[in-house]
């Protein structure tokens, strides 16, 4: 996924008639509270899509866990979330100076509509099902873990980075929406490249040549003769 999530960015500006904390500039403030609410959708099953199908729906790289087989016997498919409510205040110095800070943060960050396509022409029952549903609950595994990793440790680098830069000073009020999102993006996307990367990591990991040949040669070589008379039919 080169952008692994979608950024939602929700602002309250909220102009306050108080003194700034200074006349000429604007210093940190204590720890902004951050809140990370993780979701992770429970996986939905669609065994009614064709190979055809799978393979479309595969080549989709910004909703679908990547692989890296030729043919794809079945893929999960899901939207990824990332939303910020970041309420802010602006207070104003008798000099006309405008300090703003934001009150607090809370992130939603994870996975929705979480859904395995397993191709049709894998009979439901069979060895070959089982196999392909296994292999892609390992990929949603993979997805579970590493939001439970990173959302603590989105939440404790969002507090450092806020003490930093969790104030500015501003020209005029309408200055602090901008360059609020512009502040918080930056450090969003770095986030997500981070995520990204590690993702992609554990992935192929888990789609390693072993686990192929494995999947080629189990159930008396099931997957593989779908497989081979899907190309052949093509």
């Amino acid at each position: 996924m080169k952008k692994f999530l979608a950024l939602l960015l929700f602002l309250g500006v909220l102009p306050q008639g108080v003194s700034a904390q200074d006349s000429t500039t604007c210093d940190s403030y204590r720890d902004v509270p951050v809140a990370i609410a993780p979701v992770f959708d429970e996986p939905r099953l669609d065994a009614s899509q064709d190979l055809d199908s799978i393979q479309s729906i595969a080549s989709d790289r910004l909703h679908s866990i990547p692989h890296n087989e030729t043919i794809a016997m079945g893929i999960t498919r899901y939207r990824p979330v990332l939303e910020l409510h970041v309420p802010m205040v602006v207070e104003t110095a008798s000099t006309g100076l405008s300090c703003a800070r934001l009150e607090r943060v809370r992130v939603t960050v994870g996975y929705r509509d979480v859904t395995i396509f397993i191709a049709n022409e894998i009979a439901k029952g069979t060895c070959g099902f089982s196999e392909t549903l296994g292999h892609e609950q390992k990929h949603v595994a993979i997805n579970r873990q590493l939001l439970l990793e990173f959302a603590p440790r989105i939440e404790n680098e969002l507090k450092s980075y806020l003490r930093l830069y969790g104030s500015f000073r501003v020209e005029n009020v309408h200055d602090a929406e901008q360059r609020l999102h512009e502040r918080v993006k930056d450090f969003m996307d770095d986030m997500v490249e981070q995520m990204r990367t590690e993702n992609l990591r554990r992935q192929q990991l888990v789609d390693s040549r072993s686990e192929y040949d494995r999947l080629a040669h189990v159930c008396g070589g099931e997957l593989s003769r779908i497989a081979t008379h899907y190309k052949k039919n093509r």
